[in-house]
């Protein structure tokens, strides 16, 4: 991989490079044509704030890695990986298109939940699937089973990283932590796909968060966020030379558990908060402010606590995540990762005397 180091250094530098000058038109344009997000009750910044910054980010991943297939070696890098890379480029458009709607015009549950399954089905059948189930030492073929869990998981993230966007740069500074992990973890396998992608879009992300950080001059927005979902679920399940995939608790996926358990815990707690079924099931899809950032916003009074906590727990998950990919360190992999889980949970459950009557009024909103 050392022949790659140059390209990969240059991909990075051009794509953050990219995204931060980007992200000042995308700005203009948005205050233009109306796309700003306004404060309301269930959103923590106090300005009206433009969105779509996530066309900065598209823009800041794609653009270079085009410029630099001029490059002998970051052609070599591309041609290994035409298949893996039209899917990214078919679903991605999908995502895009989806996302930037949303940001403008508004969109419902249904519709987002139908593009976000088709842009998944078009990665599963390009081979972003798993193929096997590994546990205890055994080795079960899940055949076309694996192809629907997979298109349930990238569906899961994509949602899972949409949702975490809720505070000024937690999304892009979590994706950066989660991105950074894959690319280690993509190079300790030899994933050249995974190396170039997560290599991109860590670079467009660190241009971006300089207009992203507290307190944020630009939202990226539903664009943004589905995208890098996207991206960071196609990775978690991509092998080096399309080997089989197996479904284990291990890898990339550990790297995503922040956004993953968050996004459980926030769909069991609404789902039990109505009678009737068909109630609970809406409940599911329906705003509010159970997700974790909203908890320790409420706990500290501070955004920037509330970020650190957030990153930390995250950075425990990725540590975890690469050293579960070596054999002579998966144990303290799995060690690491139980801290970032018992981390969590004391954030997300431990209160400060006064703070159990904001939970409670929360739960009951």
């Amino acid at each position: 991989m050392l022949q790659y180091s140059v390209p990969l250094l240059l991909l990075f530098i051009t794509c953050a490079v990219t995204s931060f000058i980007t992200t000042a038109a995308v700005k203009r344009i948005a205050e233009e044509v109306g796309a700003i997000d306004h404060p309301n009750e269930r959103k923590q910044h106090a300005e009206s704030t433009p969105r779509m910054g996530g066309l900065a980010i598209i823009f800041g991943f794609g653009f270079p890695l085009m410029l630099l297939a001029a490059n002998a070696h970051a052609a070599e890098l591309v041609s290994k990986n035409l298949t893996y890379l039209f899917a990214v480029l078919a679903s991605g458009s999908l995502i895009v298109g989806l996302g930037v709607y949303d940001d403008l015009l508004g969109s419902n549950a249904t519709k987002k939940f139908l593009v976000q399954t088709a842009a998944a089905i078009i990665l599963v059948s390009f081979g972003f699937h798993f193929s096997e189930v590994s546990f205890a030492g055994m080795t079960i073929k899940l055949g076309i089973l694996g192809s629907v869990v997979s298109v349930i998981w990238i569906v899961f993230v994509v949602n899972a990283v949409n949702f975490i966007d809720g505070i000024d740069s937690l999304a892009t500074l979590l994706s950066i932590t989660i991105a950074v992990s894959f690319a280690v973890i993509a190079l300790i396998r030899s994933d050249v796909f995974s190396i170039v992608i997560m290599t991109a879009l860590a670079g467009s992300l660190i241009g971006f968060y300089r207009w992203n950080r507290p307190p944020a001059k630009i939202f990226m927005g539903d664009s943004g966020s589905l995208f890098i979902g996207l991206l960071l679920a196609a990775c978690s399940i991509a092998r080096p030379i399309k080997s089989p995939t197996a479904l284990i608790v291990g890898g990339p996926m550990l790297a995503l558990a922040l956004p993953v358990l968050d996004t459980l815990i926030v769909m069991k707690q609404r789902f039990g908060s109505e009678t009737g079924l068909s109630a609970r099931v809406m409940r599911v899809f329906n705003a509010d402010r159970r997700h974790f950032h909203h908890i320790l916003v409420e706990k500290y009074g501070s955004i920037g606590k509330a970020i650190l906590s957030i990153w930390f727990v995250t950075l425990l998950f990725a540590v975890s995540a690469v050293l579960t990919v070596t054999d002579t360190m998966k144990m303290a992999g799995y060690a690491v990762g139980i801290v970032g889980l018992v981390a969590m949970i004391f954030l997300r459950y431990w209160f400060r005397r006064g703070d159990v009557r904001t939970a409670a009024v929360e739960r009951q909103a």
